[in-house]
Order: C-alpha cells, then structure tokens, then sequence
C-alpha cells in the first residue's frame, strides 16, 4: 500500500493548480494585477470552489462580506447570474469599492452584482431576507460577530463560508485575530454541519439545518 502523500507538499499543490482549468471572464487578469500589487484574493482554486457550492445549490440569493476588489464577487456572481441570483458585497473601504465596481462591470455583472459601500457589522442588520450562501474574508476580529449576524440570516440548507479559517497558523497561538478565528470555528462546529478544510490558509463550511 503506497505511503500517504502530505496535502501541503509542493508538488502535489503544483499539480492540483496546473489541472485547474484557466479562470473564466475577467478574472485571469484580477489575477495577474493582484499579484503585480499584492493585493490578497482568494485565488483561483478558492474561487472556483465558491462557483461549484453556488451551482450546487443552485443559489439565487448570495451575500459576501468583504469585496476587496470584486474577485470572489465575480465568482459568485457568474454562478448566481446561471439562475437569474444576485450577489450582494459589502466593502468597507470605498477606493477598494469603486475598483470592485469597475471589475464587476467588465464582467458584464452590473444586472447580477451590487456593491455595498460601508461597514458590514451595520449593513447586514439592514438587509431584508435570507439568504442562500454567505461568504465572510473581512476583518479577522469580526468574524464571531459576523456569525451572529450571519446565521439567522441563512436559509435552511443554507451555506455559511469563510477564509482565512487557519489564519496563518494564528489559530494555534493567542493572538488577537486568531483567538477571533478560533472563536468564529467553534461557533460554527458547535451550530451547523461544519468542518474547517486546510487549503490555503484554511477555509470553514457550514450547512444550515438537519440537525
């Protein structure tokens, strides 16, 4: 019986990114200025996940906290506009939102993306519905308050997700955005189906109900 492979070697990282299949619309060149300007995204294999869980789902009703520049917001919102959804994104930093703006217009997503301008913790009380997917990579302290702002607004069967789930390893030590981290993964193995997965810097996913 061959001896088991460590996920986190290069090699096999490699190879799960050479079988990816090139970014679609826009994106590949999000991802050539974000590496040029150092800009954090989720990446192309992060990126693609979101696009299957909302096609799985068939999700019509998508909320992001955290836009950044709108990468992850144009991966969500291509899956979303397949069944008519809109994707709603909250970027506190205004600069960083009209760059989303001008990204997801490129993309032809103006009918299927709205870019929210302003804090999360008091937009989301805001919000009317609920929602069928959430995905939360914004300010690490937050993320505990953001489950509890978070989870009533999920329908049944809904999908809570989060980067940064590891964060750097921080989760580990007493820091104090890891113990925030740390925190939002209890919360959310403690509520829901949940596990963290260690791709990347760790990403968490939550299913609302069934239990």
């Amino acid at each position: 019986m061959p001896g088991i492979w460590h996920m986190h070697d290069e090699k096999i990282i490699e190879y799960v990114h050479s079988i990816l299949p090139k970014s679609p619309s826009i994106l590949p060149r999000i991802e050539d200025d974000a590496r040029q300007r150092g800009i954090p995204i989720v990446g192309p294999l992060i990126g693609r996940m979101l696009f299957i869980l909302v096609r799985a789902i068939r999700g019509r009703r998508i909320l992001e906290i955290g836009t950044a520049v709108g990468y992850s917001t144009i991966w969500l919102g291509l899956a979303a506009k397949r069944f008519n959804g809109r994707v709603t994104s909250i970027e506190i930093d205004p600069v960083r939102a009209d760059e989303a703006r001008a990204n997801i217009h490129s993309a032809n997503l103006d009918d299927t993306v709205e870019v929210i301008t302003g804090d999360a913790l008091d937009v989301i009380p805001r919000l009317k519905g609920r929602f069928n997917l959430i995905f939360i990579d914004d300010g690490k302290d937050n993320y505990p308050r953001y489950f509890e702002l978070c989870y009533p607004r999920l329908s049944k069967n809904g999908l809570l997700i989060a980067d940064n789930a590891l964060w750097h390893g921080e989760v580990l030590r007493d820091s104090r955005e890891g113990i925030a981290v740390a925190r939002f993964n209890s919360m959310l193995i403690s509520s829901m189906d949940a596990l963290v997965l260690p791709v990347r810097d760790g990403v968490a996913i939550g299913i609302k109900g069934g239990r």
